[in-house]
């Protein structure tokens, strides 16, 4: 019989960040072991209603300031605005791990789960830490894509790669490891000398929860690093809501428009649905908490939330800002993809699907829009990519057992 663990769960982000998380934690209990969770109280009731243990990180005023900061969805801008985050809430995740009495057998952060990282490194607790993007890694054989038009770069000789990576390092050196330093030295911690391998990449465990179809391997990748499958559970058809089942039952299956859980500044994203959907005809089902500030044709309808596994399944096509949780959802249902990316992660994984012939990338511009969702919508080409990466994409719970595995042999 296992001996019970408590695990300390960390996620940083949005809901696409905390629910992997969510989703090992739920394998680990039905293990026995303990999971406890730091979150922002805006995604409390997420781990409550799972019935896990949660403490609050901030407040909710604090997150509703950062997500509805603009410069958060700028290609630019976003990534920064995430850090600024991460190095201004160094002492709330100290004093929210001190109230949890420290006493665990291992830490599971996200990427940017550097407070609690330092925190578990002091007390001598192993660290699994989830890059949940391809993104989060570098390569000579599979570069990152970071901005739309970038996708060249991928085929740049390896000199021009590695003076990119040179000029990025000294940005991030400069500017992400001060702070983090600062905090890691009142820790009584050695400082870090390179953000990318010693922060990003340094804890006991790293894995990449994308599988290797969608991210395939690569040899330079971090030392140690292990590859799984999206996270996600196979869920039994749920009811969807009867006013939601009212509306899909009345005419065609619509196109889905959604952009995140955390994006508030949707106005120009509900014009554009607007506007596509009359150049091109047919029906459009807006999903996102912030309802449209006009009002809508009878043939385009919102609803604030709903799951994508119960909902993609009655779509034509999904729009969406290309974040990896709404993505792989798609590939799991067969649902055609047409990203619209903002920032962060979005232009590289909205690369990969178009790479797999899964979908296409597309410019937040009406005829640029238009013109992808119909070639998204009839192109039999399309039709086979998308039919190959949901074969690929079915969730295995023998797959994931093999994280839940790792995660109890780097427990203490």
């Amino acid at each position: 019989m296992r001996q019970a663990k408590r695990v300390l769960f960390v996620p940083f982000g949005s809901e696409g960040d905390v629910n992997p998380l969510l989703w090992l934690a739920g394998l680990l209990a039905e293990r026995g072991h303990h999971p406890v969770f730091l979150l922002t109280p805006h995604y409390g009731h997420l781990a409550a209603r799972r019935g896990l243990e949660w403490h609050p990180i901030g407040t909710e005023e604090d997150f509703q300031r950062m997500a509805n900061d603009p410069a958060l969805w700028k290609t630019v801008t976003g990534t920064w605005r995430v850090a600024r985050a991460m190095h201004d809430s160094l002492p709330v995740y100290q004093e929210a791990f001190e109230k949890t009495g420290g006493d665990f057998d291992l830490l599971v952060s996200s990427s940017f789960g550097l407070a609690a990282s330092a925190l578990a490194e002091a007390r001598g607790i192993p660290r699994l830490m989830l890059h949940l993007q391809p993104m989060c890694l570098r390569s000579h054989g599979d570069m990152p894509v970071p901005v739309a038009g970038c996708e060249w770069f991928c085929r740049a000789p390896a000199i021009v790669q590695d003076a990119t990576f040179f000029c990025v390092d000294g940005i991030l050196n400069r500017t992400m490891l001060p702070p983090l330093n600062r905090f890691r030295e009142s820790l009584g911690l050695p400082r870090l000398r390179d953000f990318y391998r010693d922060a990003l990449c340094g804890a006991e465990g790293i894995a990449l929860l994308a599988p290797d179809w969608f991210a395939p391997p690569q040899p330079d990748w971090p030392e140690g690093l292990r590859q799984f499958d999206f996270p996600l559970i196979p869920h039994p058809p749920r009811a969807l809501p009867e006013a939601l089942c009212r509306w899909l039952n009345a005419g065609e299956a619509p196109v889905l428009w959604t952009h995140g859980s955390a994006n508030f500044h949707l106005e120009r994203s509900h014009q554009l649905a607007v506007d596509v959907t009359k150049a091109i005809g047919g029906r459009s089902l807006l999903v996102g908490k912030v309802a449209p500030v006009f009002p809508l044709p009878e043939n385009i309808f919102h609803f604030p939330h709903v799951p994508f596994e119960d909902l993609l399944p009655r779509c034509r096509a999904i729009v969406h800002h290309g974040g990896i949780g709404t993505l792989s959802k798609s590939f799991v249902a067969g649902t055609p993809q047409l990203i619209l990316p903002l920032a962060h992660d979005q232009h590289d994984n909205a690369a990969r699907v178009e790479r797999l012939g899964a979908g296409l990338e597309g410019r937040p511009g009406i005829r640029d829009a238009s013109k992808k969702l119909h070639t998204l919508l009839t192109s039999q080409k399309i039709s086979a990519g998308v039919s190959r990466c949901r074969a690929l994409a079915v969730p295995s719970a023998l797959r994931a057992a093999r994280l839940a595995d790792w995660a109890e042999e780097l427990a203490l």
